[in-house]
């Protein structure tokens, strides 16, 4: 449809002719201002393409639920696919709701979910007093739980989020911001019953703060020692999931400045929403400081049930399992079956650095395909893959989805809303163009199903569906605290250990990026793992220099055990 009107410069008749754009805030005017709202970006025109503009899927969420506030019927999909004005006004599901032929939206008002709505009625007798909401655990979260039970290893899943504050510390200030935090953010008030009930639940309290504890240090020797005690003081400690709180807190005061550590299980809290707590946790305490409006929005109290609701549906879907059994059925790429049935111990690092130059450099090739920067990241790691492991064909990665549901304030919530699934490239495309657009084809045509539980993947091939992981991470909520100018924060850090065997991390800050590769060293030789960054390094590097010509490869690593 895009294609057919671009050379009339015509939308569809079924839209309104204003919606050309000619100031009358027809449909395509009133999108490009939530584009515009929201990518920060001013020179945007009919055919602009969202991910050129620097969107991703948490900005996706923000566009698409204030174009249905203003009455544009758009999903996520609409936008993944189509991504321009022109050819989202174009979309079939569109087109069919604008001339009255489909379900409207509820124009973004919100819902209240019914508290235990989504368990058994049998169950409402056995949830203990106290509990607010109840509603069935997740399959990650019960796969994360499991694990922990049965390795018994206290730094799985235990996530840590630092930084350190440069004003004076004042403590009746942070402790009210905390417990507003608290009171905002069910995710802090959570814990599980996986015997009490028919199924295994999250139990949401009414009550749960946070244990906060202060250490005081006179210089910052000493407080970089206060710091790493606790820490690794917490992290040989196992988090009790059975009880409320899974979060705890830690301070570090100096006489100008103070440290902060967050430390959460990963079952109740993924990497975006803990560091939506850091923000909010900072804008708090500078408006209780200050005595002012933190100006934090409302949260919806549906996103949890939505995202619980959407991955039993997916559950059931014959054309999801399909889809992921077909890109998961290829034979492994690491390991053999007997290290398959190890719970990994993947406790060893590498880590190299992307420069301010690299990271723009990247973004421009993303713009210049009209796809996400994660999709050219993706290429780059598939492609160090195939020359690191000698396989030029059947490469299988697990990659990291966001699976937050298309609810209006979603991308506020805090919760577990990831998903890893195997995306397969049956053939490595011989230029980077073409295989990034490949990697952006397989993450959409995913999207669809991508809250299938990845355990009944397990289930079917008798084995995991993959055994590299790739992850990458924008969160940029962090650039929300330059308005905090009288509580400015530097040196942010970050500690966590999954279960997967050999991971990497991708994470881009504002102009800088990291990767960040873990393994089990009873897997694989730290020599193995550095020559795939080195190749990693190389891939990146000839992407950037040569994105639409024939990709010469990295040179061949050995991969080595």
């Amino acid at each position: 449809m895009e294609e057919l009107r671009k050379e009339s410069g015509r939308l569809p008749s079924a839209v309104p002719s204003e919606s050309a754009g000619d100031g009358r805030n027809g449909p395509a005017e009133t999108l490009l201002a939530v584009l515009r709202e929201h990518l920060s970006v001013q020179e945007i025109d009919l055919d602009s393409k969202f991910y050129a503009l620097g969107g991703d899927s948490l900005i996706a969420l923000r566009v698409i639920n204030d174009a249905r506030a203003r009455g544009i019927p758009l999903s996520l999909r609409d936008l993944m696919v189509h991504q321009s004005v022109r050819g989202m006004l174009g979309a079939p599901s569109v087109i069919e709701a604008s001339a009255g032929g489909g379900s409207q939206d509820d124009g973004g008002q919100a819902r209240s979910a019914e508290p235990f709505s989504l368990l058994d009625p049998q169950d409402r007798p056995r949830i203990p007093e106290g509990v607010q909401d109840a509603l069935p655990a997740s399959a990650l979260q019960i796969g994360m739980l499991y694990l922990c039970e049965t390795s018994q290893d206290p730094l799985l899943y235990h996530s840590m989020d630092g930084w350190e504050v440069c004003a004076r510390f004042d403590e009746s200030s942070f402790r009210a911001a905390l417990a507003e935090l608290a009171r905002r953010h069910p995710a802090l008030r959570t814990a599980f019953d996986f015997g009490g009930l028919s199924v295994p639940a999250q139990l949401i309290w009414a009550e749960g703060l946070p244990e906060l504890g202060i250490d005081r240090a006179t210089g910052p020797e000493e407080a970089e020692t206060l710091l790493r005690e606790w820490c690794d003081q917490q992290l040989a400690e196992p988090i009790d999931w059975r009880v409320p709180p899974l979060a705890r807190c830690h301070v570090v005061a100096l006489p100008e400045s103070f440290h902060v550590v967050l430390a959460v299980h990963h079952a109740v809290l993924d990497g975006w929403s803990l560091s939506r707590l850091a923000v909010e946790l900072m804008a708090l305490y500078a408006a209780e400081r200050d005595g002012a409006d933190a100006g934090l929005p409302a949260l919806s109290e549906d996103v949890q049930h939505d995202f619980i609701a959407a991955e039993r549906a997916a559950a059931t879907s014959s054309a999801a399992a399909e889809h992921w059994f077909h890109q998961a059925d290829a034979p492994a790429l690491l390991f053999d079956e007997a290290k398959h049935q190890k719970t990994p111990d993947a406790d060893g690092r590498v880590e190299f650095t992307l420069d301010t130059g690299l990271v723009r450099s990247l973004s421009g090739v993303a713009r210049m395909l009209g796809v996400s920067v994660k999709s050219v990241a993706l290429a780059a790691h598939v492609r160090a893959l195939g020359t690191w492991t000698r396989r030029g064909h059947d490469i299988v990665t697990g990659v990291v989805f966001n699976t937050r549901p298309e609810s209006a304030g979603s991308d506020l919530a805090t919760g577990l809303f990831l998903n890893t699934l195997p995306l397969r490239f049956a053939t490595v495309d011989d230029t980077w163009a073409g295989l990034i657009r490949a990697a952006a084809d397989a993450e959409n045509e995913g999207a669809p199903y991508q809250s299938y539980p990845q355990a009944q993947i397990v289930e079917r091939l008798g084995r995991p569906p993959f055994d590299v992981t790739f992850n990458f991470m924008n969160f940029h909520a962090y650039r929300e605290l330059d308005r905090l100018t009288s509580v400015p924060t530097r040196g942010w850090w970050r500690r966590g250990k999954p279960s997967f065997p050999f991971h990497v991390n991708v994470e881009i800050s504002g102009t800088e990026g990291q990767v960040r590769i873990g393994y089990d060293p009873a897997f694989l030789a730290r020599t193995s793992v550095e020559a795939y960054a080195a190749t990693l390094r190389r891939a990146l590097a000839s992407l950037v220099a040569n994105p639409v010509s024939p990709a010469a490869p990295p040179s061949p690593q050995n991969r080595g055990n």
